[in-house]
């Protein structure tokens, strides 16, 4: 079984998760970027670029090129919570597949809010955007301390 660990990270948070899982897993690495980067900001990324892709449900153009996912058997998806579920560029990704059949998709999300309802969120908003696949709930800010009990229990290492 082949794994790919795809991640979304404006401040690096997401990618600190992403190595340590990489680390454990010995899986592929792909970064979503936004092909024109968000500013380094804070208040102009979140509350001006981000708000108004969430607002406009965008999908921003993503830097390629893109893995091929017809190699791979799951997909570990990391990426923060932005505006109450996944940020846009994660969708672009997502949408960027035609053929999820059969693909498990795992989501590791971390948020500056403990609120589960945004987890839910951005897991039902992942099925929507990545048809066909098995979308299945991963870890969520606390219980990422847990991911090493958590990759053995999925089989993912």
């Amino acid at each position: 079984m082949k794994t790919l660990i795809a991640w979304f990270s404006w401040s690096g948070t997401t990618e600190k998760i992403a190595k340590r899982l990489q680390k454990k897993t010995g899986a592929d690495m792909f970064r979503i970027e936004r092909e024109i980067p968000y500013s380094k900001d804070y208040q102009t990324c979140a509350y001006v670029e981000a708000a108004e892709e969430h607002k406009n449900n965008s999908r921003p153009a993503i830097k390629g090129p893109i893995p091929d996912i017809d190699a791979y058997d799951n997909v570990i998806l990391a990426f923060p919570i932005w505006w109450y579920t996944a940020p846009t560029p994660v969708f672009t990704f997502l949408e960027s597949y035609k053929n999820w059949n059969g693909k498990k998709i795992y989501i590791i999300a971390d948020a500056y809010s403990d609120d589960r309802k945004q987890f839910e969120d951005s897991i039902r908003d992942c099925r929507e955007n990545a048809s066909d696949a098995v979308v299945i709930k991963g870890l969520y800010n606390k219980d990422i301390e847990q991911a090493d009990a958590w990759l053995k229990k999925e089989k993912l290492i």
